[in-house]
């Protein structure tokens, strides 16, 4: 089959473009012709693959860009040039979503904002989205879907709840333990410290600065006992001054990362709180390797976290004074930080597979 996917734009290290990338090559695999349209790719493209690109630089603003890539994909949709276009972004004219993110109609789109233009292109394009009543959607989690279906119908058969699924090497075992604590060793020598790991391509929605906030609220002592270490391709700039004024802590920007798991082995504790999540890869990756949590309420994948006695849920008021709390008790603990029960229902079998397996039977 001739299949387009479309993403705003690729880079190696955010978790829709992970799943965008998996799940094209896994069709490809299967024999399938693959299409990318999109407005920005970095990294290497896969030879063999055809690509559209709609230019960014053509467009002022972040929702005409998006409102040029819908309607690029919604005029291939009317001409009939692809058996299916499989979208990793809301855009008008998708065959199947995978939902990557919250409704934007269900959280966003309130008051004032309905006025601006920007919010009306992203709800438009929302809305346009699902009009499409053969529209296929892969839902990340139970509370995702429920969202969606509150404003938007879509029937029982063109939809698919997505399993937890972590790749292999993020599973706990002894000897994956034992050399993520000796990578440690080499790239953290100093003793006493706890490793707190906050890993996002979007440092601001992930909730950097509130983890800046909390460690401000603890006492240059308290700080002298923790690292903050930080994977992820963000802005970097704009949070290096704020953690620079931390006394005693000791901190480094680890930048994006083909391969993470040696981090999650590596670390004492997980620090994630989001303002938005839609499930949350990099809990599931944590708790896969046994790493606790401390998390906010709006990630998809919390239920993972409550089965799990080491980790904690931050509440919806004063997290940041909560996370504080959190954190000035793991600079108490004696070292190593005992490592956590893990999340249950994680599967190994790549999601990529799954959603390989669904696409060609709504295809048939």
């Amino acid at each position: 089959m001739q299949l387009a996917f479309a993403i705003t734009e690729y880079f190696p290290f955010g978790g829709a473009q992970r799943d965008f990338i998996a799940v094209a090559k896994a069709m490809a695999h299967r024999g399938h012709q693959i299409t990318v349209i999109t407005a920005a790719w970095q990294g290497d493209f896969p030879c063999g693959w055809q690509k559209v690109i709609v230019s960014k630089a053509q467009f002022r603003t972040n929702h005409a860009r998006l409102r040029a890539l819908s309607d690029t994909v919604l005029a291939f949709q009317e001409n009939h040039t692809f058996d299916a276009i499989i979208g990793f972004t809301k855009m008008a004219g998708l065959d199947i979503y995978f939902a990557a993110d919250p409704s934007f109609v269900a959280t966003r789109y309130h008051g004032i904002k309905k006025c601006l233009p920007r919010y009306r292109v992203y709800a438009q394009i929302e809305q346009q989205m699902f009009a499409n009543k053969a529209l296929k959607v892969f839902f990340l989690t139970q509370d995702q879907r429920l969202q969606y279906q509150r404003y938007f119908s879509v029937a029982a058969q063109n939809q698919q709840m997505l399993p937890v699924t972590v790749e292999p090497e993020f599973h706990y075992d002894p000897v994956r333990y034992d050399a993520g604590r000796r990578w440690r060793q080499e790239h953290q020598p100093e003793s006493g410290r706890q490793v707190l790991l906050f890993v996002a391509a979007d440092f601001h929605t992930k909730g950097l600065d509130r983890v800046i906030r909390a460690l401000q609220q603890l006492s240059s002592e308290e700080r002298e006992k923790l690292a903050l270490w930080i994977v992820g391709n963000g802005k970097q700039a704009k949070y290096d001054k704020a953690l620079a004024a931390l006394t005693g802590l000791h901190y480094t920007f680890w930048g994006g990362q083909t391969t993470t798991h040696h981090f999650y082995f590596a670390a004492d504790v997980l620090v994630h709180p989001a303002r938005k999540e839609a499930a949350g890869m990099v809990i599931a990756e944590a708790l896969a390797a046994r790493l606790p949590v401390r998390i906010s309420s709006v990630c998809g994948y919390r239920f993972l976290a409550e089965a799990d006695p080491a980790s904690r849920i931050l509440p919806v008021k004063n997290r940041v004074a909560a996370l504080a709390q959190e954190i000035r008790q793991i600079s108490r603990m004696p070292l190593p930080l005992s490592r956590g029960q893990g999340g249950n229902g994680i599967s190994r079998r790549p999601r990529a597979d799954f959603c390989a397996d669904q696409i060609e039977a709504w295809l048939r």
